[in-house]
């Protein structure tokens, strides 16, 4: 039957960019070399905006500027030297994880993004966010990505303190919380998290804790506190869901208990504030006060607490941050509730109340916003799905536990389906068809009466599933004849082939003519061609039915029934149920014909939904599928790369970019090897069981580090380096199914120095360093870390640094060249690597 267009199934499908408005006119080449003149003399006075400014004309080729991506990178790394440009450093980001006029590197790129966080840029917090949600070049991990998207959506506080002033000290176990006293008055708001024990194993410490309870009225109500090191440093966040308007002071207190017993402080006493008795409060030793103050964010006062006086310490600072995009994500992660890989652990609880504020937050208009000038029209969509499901409280009363629905759910949902719509949003269009053809809305716009469900559900349908009009110009049998895709949207496509098929039921309780009308309207033909259109743009249910159809043929030829076997594969590996139990009963009549079909499905490339600008970049995919056919590899491995990444037009597809790897994997392709291997050790895209060889594919992921490791080997042996250096990794790492062996991981990054790979060197390096695997030998660990550093590994840098620091290795200590070490770590945004040559210069200064 029909269904509701639910909710998006995956977050960060865009990175977030933005250009500079001054330079969308027009220009002729004159005024451009001028413009381009005057920005590079501000340039060389050391002006970090007209080096973003000349980057983005370059970047975007505005004003006659040729497009160069390689001069805008460089503009940029110069604007973020300059003047610690956060704009710029977001691009960066961009740029390297696009591999926009650079050699595509996902370390880079998540270096320059966490610069950018740190200065402030909501957009690169954002982009953190989704990087964390999709696990590109790390670990995937929903925690850590809503912790990220809760500072870019809401605001966020900020501080750098050394850990050593609050007692925590590496190895040693510490509690920690955080609260917000909304009012200084004799009766404080008072607000605050959770608290979380944390242990700093003197490598990295990364911890938060969540307020699952926060309320979108108050003006600092915490979402998220995160802590986390930074050489001996300790950097503080507090995020708030932010806009409501600020007008008194907030103050913001981390407290810190580091000996885990009742005796801490009785009475913190605040700087201009009243004392504050932690009664309700959690017990801690220590504690952080942080000043805001209404109006213009500027820095702000931080203070040390403990029994006595308030004592000073370094500002923090203030980001607003209200990225409307992040806030989408947030509802969108809520909604659905998301399972972190088994090695990882953890997860985000579906929790519709917080989805429904933060897609309420998303919705709302920003008229100094031209993107969401009304608002974003997804979020506004989804809260229609919200209320059409009977997921929706009263707004009022989403924190209490009375779940108080709220009355004529579909009249609501009407009624943002329609501010959806007016902006020309496709799923609105098709959730509002669906209303009408169930019954559950009977009035227009205008609170009249439709005279026709059957009318209503079709027109709006048709306005998302042929929005370019070509059915309407051509009909579906010209169409149909000539095997042309309609763009539109899929489930629009499906929900049409739905209303004319005569086999789906009506839905109950509908008026006598309602249902004549209904029932009158049923078409096979028409229901064919709109479930082929919605099945080749990669729609399961679709493709279910399209293949029953061409099952339930008096007399079905071979290519016919390869077709029909490809619509049920590729439903299979959806975890379709049904498809599983037509190809138990469909399989065994003719190996050769499931093979081919297997093959075909295999190479499939859904139809895009888009319309003119899309047909390019599909005929390349077409070519290389032709290609991959005939049994070119490469050209299988790189379409596999399509689906993987998600690269326009294609939608990342992890089970896709699995079957494509395999295909060419076990011929013997290198590359597709080690990426199979990456999603056995992701767990994305893995069959859940081999039944076949066809699986289904399971949403409740693991890694499989014994089959990871096993194509990393495979392609190892190939000859690719960077397989090696990630088996090393694995065995280095240890899992529950792949034991810790420091020896195998010692033997495969020495595999990986052969084949040329820069990480290795540095691991090798500190395997030495340590004595793991081997005799420790520091020696040895230096001339590891050289190499790499004098190939440009930002990580071997900062180790080589710290080496001439303290005079190890059989070098003596040299500050000159710990500090040359230092910088050109930092120049590649090496996360310690600023502070590190901040240090050292201090002290080179001192001993002058």
């Amino acid at each position: 039957m029909a269904t509701l267009r639910n909710y998006a199934a995956r977050i960060g499908l865009g990175l977030c960019l933005i250009a500079a408005p001054a330079l969308a006119q027009s220009a002729d080449s004159s005024s451009a070399e001028t413009l381009a003149d005057r920005l590079g003399q501000a340039i060389d006075a050391g002006d970090a905006n007209a080096a973003f400014r000349l980057a983005e004309m370059y970047r975007s080729g505005e004003k006659q500027v040729p497009r160069d991506l390689a001069k805008a990178v460089s503009l940029y790394k110069t604007a973020a030297r300059l003047g610690n440009h956060p704009m710029a450093m977001n691009a960066l980001g961009i740029h390297y994880e696009q591999g926009w006029g650079v050699k595509t590197s996902q370390g880079l790129a998540l270096l320059w993004y966490r610069k950018a966080a740190r200065a402030g840029s909501a957009m690169a917090m954002a982009n953190l966010g989704k990087i964390h949600a999709r696990g590109d070049g790390v670990l995937q991990d929903y925690r850590t990505a809503v912790a990220e998207l809760k500072k870019a959506a809401g605001d966020w506080v900020t501080v750098r303190v050394p850990a050593s002033r609050l007692g925590i000290t590496r190895d040693s176990p510490f509690r920690f919380s955080a609260a917000s006293i909304v009012s200084a008055k004799n009766d404080p708001e008072i607000d605050w998290g959770y608290s979380r024990r944390a242990e700093w194993d003197g490598v990295t410490l990364r911890k938060f804790v969540f307020d699952t309870q926060f309320d979108s009225v108050k003006p600092a109500d915490i979402t998220v506190v995160d802590i986390r090191s930074d050489g001996d440093d300790l950097l503080l966040d507090i995020a708030v869901f932010g806009g409501a308007k600020r007008e008194g002071v907030i103050h913001f207190i981390w407290f810190f208990d580091t000996d885990g017993r009742e005796s801490g402080v009785e009475e913190f006493r605040l700087k201009d504030a009243p004392p504050l008795e932690p009664v309700r409060m959690p017990h801690a030793d220590s504690a952080l006060q942080i000043v805001l103050r209404p109006g213009p964010a500027a820095p702000l006062p931080v203070f040390l607490l403990s029994e006595g006086k308030p004592k000073q310490l370094a500002d923090g600072r203030f980001f607003k941050g209200d990225n409307v995009a992040a806030q989408y994500d947030l509802g969108i992660v809520f909604a659905r509730g998301k399972r972190n890989p088994r090695d990882v652990g953890g997860s985000i609880k579906q929790n519709l109340r917080l989805a429904t504020d933060w897609f309420f937050r998303a919705a709302e208009k920003r008229p100094n916003n031209p993107d969401y000038a009304n608002g974003h029209a997804g979020a506004q969509n989804n809260i229609g799905v919200l209320y059409s499901k009977g997921n929706m409280y009263r707004r009022e009363d989403r924190r209490s536990d009375s779940k108080q629905f709220e009355p004529k759910p579909y009249r609501q949902a009407a009624l943002w389906f329609r501010r959806a719509a007016a902006q020309d949003y496709w799923e609105a269009y098709s959730n509002l068809g669906f209303l009408y053809e169930q019954g559950m809305l009977l009035l227009d716009a205008n609170g009249r009466k439709v005279s026709s469900l059957y009318s209503e559900a079709l027109g709006l349908y048709m306005r998302a599933a042929d929005p370019g009009g070509l059915v309407r110009l051509k009909g579906e049998k010209g169409v149909a004849k000539l095997g042309q895709n309609v763009p539109g949207l899929t489930v629009a496509q499906y929900n049409l082939g739905s209303l004319f098929d005569p086999d789906e039921r009506i839905a109950e309780g509908l008026s006598a003519s309602a249902e004549r009308e209904l029932r009158q309207n049923k078409n096979r033909t028409r229901a064919e061609f709109w479930y082929s259109q919605a099945a080749a743009k990669g729609h399961a249910k679709a493709q279910v039915a399209l293949a029953k159809r061409m099952l339930g043929r008096a007399k079905l030829g071979a290519v016919d029934r390869v077709a029909a076997l490809k619509w049920l594969f590729l439903a299979s590996d959806k975890s379709e149920g049904e498809a599983y139990k037509l190809l138990d009963e469909q399989e065994s009549q003719s190996v050769k014909i499931t093979k081919a079909a297997r093959v075909a499905a295999d190479l499939f490339l859904p139809n895009p939904e888009a319309g003119e600008e899309a047909v390019g970049a599909h005929q390349k995919l077409e070519r290389l599928a032709a290609l991959a056919a005939r049994g070119d590899m490469e050209a299988a491995h790189e379409l596999a790369r399509v689906f993987h990444l998600g690269t326009a037009p294609a939608m990342q597809d992890y089970t896709r970019a699995f079957r494509l790897y395999n295909l060419a994997a076990a011929e013997g392709h290198p590359a597709a090897q080690f990426h199979l291997g990456m999603l056995y050790s992701t767990g994305n895209g893995i069959p859940y069981r081999a039944k076949r060889g066809i699986g289904g594919f399971s949403n409740l992921k693991r890694a499989y580090n014994v089959e990871a490791a096993g194509w990393y080997e495979k392609a190892a042996n190939n000859g690719y380096g960077e397989a090696a250096f990630y088996l090393g990794n694995l065995y280095a790492a240890g899992s529950n199914d792949l034991r810790q062996d420091y020896k195998r991981a010692l033997n495969w990054y020495q595999k990986a120095d052969a084949l040329g790979n820069i990480d290795a060197l540095n691991n090798l390096g500190y395997l030495h360093d340590e004595g793991l695997g081997t005799r420790r030998d520091r020696a040895k660990a230096r001339e590891f870390y050289t190499r790499a550093a004098k190939a440009g590994h930002a990580g071997a840098q900062m180790n080589l640094s710290a080496y001439y620091f303290e005079g190890l290795g059989g070098v003596r200590k040299d500050l000159a060249m710990a500090l040359d070490w230092a910088k050109k770590a930092d120049d590649q945004g090496e996360p310690g690597a600023a502070e590190k040559v901040t240090a050292i210069t201090k002290i080179m200064q001192r001993k002058k």
